[in-house]
């Protein structure tokens, strides 16, 4: 080859190679214009508020078994970000799982740090369907977790919002949890046997803690796939105690209630769920959790969608008293509420409280700090999802379910006020 051809060969190639550089740089813009489209500008909520999770599944979404899908999600904050990875979706919840807008649960490939909560593979995805205010659930879980500076047992997931995108889709705003789990609350590796460290959920309105019923509890930890069936021995043994032992020995000081579960979480978990009018609640909806014995039992309160004086569209009157039906209900707390100097301490903490974490101005500025970020959320959820009632006016609802609550917290607070200092 002459030096001629050598140099049109060189010119050849070289104008290949810009025209390659220019295709790619023309398609990594057009792609970029498309993710900023789709997921940016034709978002219906500012997105730069809220981290945005894409899913992708291949697969119709249930609750019986985890299905293969990938995750990934963006947001302004360096901690927002995770690129892309293999991840399982289900639905979550039981009844929520039967409403328009679905919950999920997300189990990811690796443990990893979400919107800057802790470390973990599994998560919650709370789609907030049965509260028209998208806050109460948020505001519920985060006056349980304030009360840990005084109260060690106190422990819920941590929670942040996110706007969620399945197979392309804009769902809307979600709640994204971590999950009660032994990392959560600090437990130590099972011992395989009753002395074990443990979680066990109540799941049925036939608990109330004086008759077994085996069927009603689900072991969360242990697993139980691993072999490890610890929780008919203890709850056997719990129940009865709580339901046949005369008073002397349950409030004995030596071996009674208060050796087997901590008194000051009986207390707040009495206190704050009394607060809250914790309507779906007492018989189930909690966790019993305790760490390798000879620690003791804790309680800890869940599933807030019946909280704050509403269900849904439903109201209740703040000046409820709850008292009828935990009796009915609880047998455990009918014992210490028929108790003079358990509702005398009752009575302490929640004054105590009422001065810090439950005053009506610290209630009132962690929920307008909630609303002022999510506001304008609220309203594009509502528009998406609450339109199946031709008749509801959705989007005046959820304005009432919004003032009501605001309203509601100061006349809770009041007549809560009036209750305990009846002891």
């Amino acid at each position: 080859m002459n030096r001629f051809n050598r140099l049109e060969d060189n010119r050849v190639k070289k104008r290949k190679k810009k025209v390659i550089i220019v295709f790619l740089f023309l398609f990594s813009f057009i792609l970029s214009l498309v993710f900023l489209f789709t997921y940016i500008y034709n978002s219906p909520i500012n997105a730069s508020d809220f981290p945005i999770i894409r899913i992708k599944c291949d697969k119709k979404i249930a609750s019986n078994k985890y299905l293969n899908c990938t995750f990934e999600m963006q947001g302004n904050e360096e901690f927002d970000s995770v690129d892309q990875l293999n991840a399982k979706i289900k639905l979550g919840g039981r009844l929520n799982a039967k409403m328009p807008k679905k919950p999920y649960r997300i189990e990811l490939s690796n443990p990893i740090s979400l919107a800057g909560m802790r470390e973990d593979d599994d998560w919650h995805l709370f789609a907030l369907y049965m509260d028209l205010t998208r806050m109460r659930i948020k505001l519920a879980m985060d006056l349980w977790n304030a009360l840990y500076t005084t109260d060690q047992t106190a422990i819920l997931p941590h929670s942040e919002y996110v706007l969620l995108y399945l197979n392309g889709e804009f769902l809307g705003l979600y709640l994204l949890a971590e999950k009660n789990d032994r990392r959560l609350f600090g437990l130590d590796d099972t011992t395989a046997n009753e002395n074990s460290s443990l979680i066990i959920q109540s799941d049925s309105h036939d608990l109330n803690f004086h008759d077994y019923y085996s069927n009603g509890w689900d072991q969360d930890w242990p697993n139980e796939y691993e072999g490890i069936y610890i929780k008919n021995s203890i709850l056997q043994d719990l129940v009865n105690f709580i339901g046949l032992t005369s008073d002397d020995i349950f409030f004995n000081k030596t071996n009674g209630i208060f050796t087997r579960f901590d008194k000051l979480n009986l207390i707040d978990f009495f206190v704050f769920n009394f607060f809250l009018l914790h309507k779906d609640f007492w018989s189930h909806n909690y966790f019993l959790v305790r760490n390798t014995a000879p620690n003791k039992f804790l309680l800890i309160p869940w599933d807030f969608d019946s909280s704050f004086g509403q269900f849904l569209g439903i109201k209740y009157s703040p000046e409820e008293d709850l008292e009828p039906e935990i009796f009915k209900r609880n047998f455990l707390f009918f014992r210490l509420m028929n108790n003079p100097d358990f509702m005398s301490d009752a009575k302490e903490r929640w004054l105590n409280l009422r001065d810090t974490i439950l005053s009506e101005e610290s209630i009132l500025d962690r929920l307008t700090e909630i609303y002022d970020k999510i506001k304008d959320a609220i309203e594009v959820d509502t528009n998406k999802w609450y339109h199946s009632d031709e008749d509801a006016n959705w989007s005046l609802k959820v304005d009432e379910a919004i003032d009501y609550l605001y309203n509601w917290i100061p006349d809770r607070l009041e007549y809560c006020d009036f209750y305990f200092l009846k002891f």
